[in-house]
């Protein structure tokens, strides 16, 4: 709905970003498909230092748990969970895992 300016008001949608963070779903984001759209939400409704701590914690997290690419999924709390019923057969290299580059050289530079 914030993507598509459902509200057509930032303030309204960034509203709706700050109560989706506090709430904090039982049903989490855990891939890298879901935090891009997230975080480019929050830096086009006036949020870039929020999406930047998203970014860091989740992107971050990657990296210090030895990550020398993306993944396909990352939960930082639940590091074994698997798409895909095993963790074997998870992309370790995954396209949508290139969001932190796009969104600063898009918007934040």
């Amino acid at each position: 709905m914030v993507l598509a300016d459902v509200f057509g008001d930032k303030a309204k949608n960034a509203q709706l970003l700050e109560h989706t963070i506090v709430v904090d779903p039982k049903i989490r984001m855990v891939t890298p498909y879901m935090y891009h759209h997230f975080i480019e939400a929050l830096v086009q409704n006036d949020r870039k230092e929020v999406a930047l701590s998203f970014m860091r914690a989740y992107w971050g997290e990657m990296v210090k748990d030895g990550a020398d690419t993306f993944w396909e999924l990352y939960d930082p709390a639940d590091k074994d969970v698997a798409p895909y019923g095993s963790k074997m057969v998870n992309s370790y290299c995954h396209a949508w895992s290139c969001s932190p580059s796009y969104i600063i050289r898009k918007y934040l530079i």
